[in-house]
């Protein structure tokens, strides 16, 4: 008796790999989107926090606006009192989900 395969057994095995192949293909087409998505999100969160952070450093106008800076919204609201103060609200363009709020002092307007 010769050793060796049959050609179905080798067509049998050629359909279950390519069957495996396929289903992996799918599944890492998937978990690529998934991580740009979420890569995205981070990004979103790091602008929104980078805006924050320079609205610290350097004070706005204390006068209600919005206006749109690197992709992030920004909403001021002053704060009527003694100290030049406004509630910010920075969200992202576009992951909508990504808002932080936080009370910053600002300019006074002269």
């Amino acid at each position: 008796m010769k050793r060796g395969f049959t050609l179905m057994e080798v067509c049998i095995a050629l359909a279950v790999l390519s069957a495996g192949i396929l289903v992996f293909g799918r599944f890492l087409d998937g978990f690529n989107r998934l991580r740009a998505l979420e890569r995205a999100k981070a990004k979103s969160v790091v602008a929104v926090g980078e805006t924050v952070e320079e609205l610290v450093r350097k004070p706005p106008r204390c006068r209600d606006s919005s206006f749109v800076r690197n992709e992030v919204n920004v909403v001021l609201n002053a704060v009527p009192g003694v100290k030049p103060l406004a509630w910010v609200e920075v969200s992202s363009v576009k992951m909508r989900e990504v808002e932080l709020r936080r009370l910053v002092r600002c300019e006074k307007i002269r």
